[in-house]
């Protein structure tokens, strides 16, 4: 019997936290809400991902967003509802450097959230959003 392997795109998400709270986007072509970042690009197989996530964060949230990656990570997985995909994100504490997030085309929405906040959210079916914001909140700043 041959096993069948299941196929991932990978993506780099910043958990961005800024006096207390964390920066979350609304998709703009599903409504449920996720971190800001994005999957690494053909031709950037090797770069660092610090490289990669902060393009991503200067890409939706404008140029001037400067972001500290922190070094740990937290990991789970999501099924893209719009097409099934199945996408592995990894997840990194950032905290905000310098400059005022604003909507790229990709968002219909941005909010500062606690845990207390973003229960009242809706976040993508088949994903392990709420469980894997609730680990990233408990990481060391």
């Amino acid at each position: 019997m041959v096993r069948t392997i299941q196929r991932f795109e990978v993506s780099l998400k910043a958990f961005i936290v800024h006096a207390g709270k964390v920066l979350l986007v609304q998709e703009a072509d599903t409504g449920f809400w996720e971190l800001p970042g994005g999957r690494i690009d053909v031709g950037e197989e090797w770069q660092d991902h610090d490289t990669v996530l902060r393009r991503e964060i200067a890409e939706e949230l404008g140029a001037g967003v400067t972001v500290a990656p922190g070094l740990d990570a937290v990991t789970w997985v999501r099924q893209r509802p719009t097409d099934g995909v199945y996408q592995f994100l990894v997840a990194r504490r950032c905290r905000l450097i310098a400059g005022q997030p604003r909507l790229s085309d990709e968002h219909a929405a941005l909010a500062w959230h606690t845990p207390e906040t973003w229960v009242e959210l809706t976040f993508p079916p088949q994903s392990g959003y709420a469980d894997g914001l609730a680990r990233l909140w408990r990481l060391p700043a």
